[in-house]
Order: C-alpha cells, then sequence, then structure tokens
C-alpha cells in the first residue's frame, strides 16, 4: 500500500500560532516536537512529519490517532514509523521553504 501527502508549510506555521500547544500536543508526540524545535525551520520539520501521518494512514486506508504515529530519524536522518509497536521504514520525507512532502510505503 502507498500513501501520499503534501502540507503547505505556512499552514503549520499558522495552526501553532493560532492554537499554540493544544495543537502541537493534539498532533505531535513530545519527541516530535522536541526533535523538531532543535531544526532552524521547525514549522518544515513538523509540516514533514505532519505530511508523514498524513501518507501513513492513506497507506493503512483509515483514520488513526495522530499520535499513535511516531516519526523518527534514524541512520543518516532517513525517517522511520512506528505504530502499534511495529517500525516501518518505507517513508520518505521532503521539505523546502513553501511545501512538505511524504510517500509511505507499507508492505501487505
Amino acid at each position: 500500500m502507498v500513501g501520499v501527502d503534501i502540507v503547505e508549510v505556512s499552514r503549520i506555521g499558522r495552526l501553532k500560532d493560532l492554537y499554540g500547544s493544544k495543537f502541537l500536543t493534539k498532533v505531535f508526540t513530545d519527541g516530535e516536537i522536541q526533535y523538531a524545535q532543535t531544526k532552524k525551520k521547525t514549522d518544515e520539520s513538523l509540516a514533514g512529519r505532519f505530511a508523514a501521518k498524513e501518507a501513513f494512514m492513506k497507506a493503512k486506508g483509515r483514520r488513526l490517532p495522530w499520535k499513535s504515529i511516531e516519526i523518527h530519524s534514524g541512520a543518516r536522518g532517513r525517517p522511520f514509523i512506528l505504530f502499534e509497536g511495529a517500525r516501518f521504514e518505507g517513508v520518505s520525507i521532503s521539505h523546502e521553504r513553501s511545501y512538505a512532502v511524504s510517500i509511505v510505503v507499507i508492505d501487505s
């Protein structure tokens, strides 16, 4: 199964500005928030993780609780997903100033 998602970085910034920690803690785990805060471009990092969560849900074919999907960075920054104790390696995240995109491939 394959899922893809694209997110406008400024949308994540607006939600963060409007709702603050309420938005962040609804969508992201503490570890994801802490990771993004270490980055120079926090909103790009958050948008990439948001896109990866959406792409994962599309690949799974159903809505899932946001925080049940945790995006990690492994060796050399390669992202992977932890979900219900399982590790999913088939994830790619890319971002630039305006957009973040992610694709997730889950083996059947």
